[in-house]
């Protein structure tokens, strides 16, 4: 009953299109990126991906059957999650679904209502605009990514980040909201190319009314259905 009126009272807020543009204000802070620096920073994001997995500080947060989300923290980025799991999909398709057939997101999708390309920069980066669903007690934000993959020896690293783009700058409609890293690394299961070791990096913070210490406690239970989700393909 309590969280339904808070809930309630905070949709009320949210609604006012002053405050809701100032809680937009708040939500960024990022500096527009060139370009030409588009490949450079992408590259810079999976290189830091690999070095976060290397850390050995990790805490357990939730185990369910074979799929373990793990956190750790880092001074410059905060609260790091991390999924690891198997999934019988090939790590090409799974690659695919998330990069190339990027605007089809929302049809298997519950936690996203909305992807748009804005552009593409070549065959292996590009910028997405997404809007999430509304999910329990946390509206809809909207976010601009930029996205890039790359195969590795034998994985295909996926990284995306919240950028700000000319073409998608904040609205009212949304509180924009950012991924600081957002990175899945996926390799065939012990040699069976039909199945994916997956492994997921994420951190985010939601803006508006939610602190960041809200956000980390709901985070694992978003990273499960958004894998329940993936299986779905």
């Amino acid at each position: 009953m309590l969280l339904h009126m808070f809930y309630d009272c905070v949709s009320f807020l949210i609604s006012d299109n002053t405050l809701h543009r100032w809680l937009m204000e708040q939500a960024v802070h990022q500096k527009p990126l060139k370009r030409s620096n588009f490949h450079e920073v992408a590259e810079r994001s999976m290189n830091e991906s690999l070095r976060i997995l290397e850390n050995k500080d990790w805490s357990l947060e939730m185990k369910s059957g074979d799929d373990i989300i793990t956190s750790t923290k880092l001074p410059t980025i905060g609260k790091i999650f991390k999924y690891e799991g198997v999934v019988d999909i090939p790590p090409e398709k799974i690659n695919n679904k998330l990069f190339y057939d990027v605007e089809e997101t929302p049809e298997w999708s519950k936690s996203i209502a909305k992807a748009n390309v804005v552009e593409t920069i070549d065959k292996n980066i590009n910028v997405v605009y997404f809007v999430s669903a509304n999910h329990c007690f946390v509206s809809s934000r909207d976010f601009v990514h930029l996205r890039a993959w790359k195969k590795k020896d034998d994985a295909i690293i996926h990284t995306s980040f919240s950028i700000t783009h000319p073409k998608v700058p904040p609205n009212s409609t949304y509180i924009r909201a950012e991924h600081r890293l957002n990175t899945f690394i996926l390799r065939p299961y012990k040699g069976d190319p039909s199945r994916t070791h997956l492994v997921w990096l994420m951190q985010v913070c939601l803006k508006g009314w939610m602190s960041q210490s809200i956000t980390d406690q709901v985070v694992t239970y978003g990273m499960t259905d958004q894998m329940k989700d993936i299986r779905s393909l």
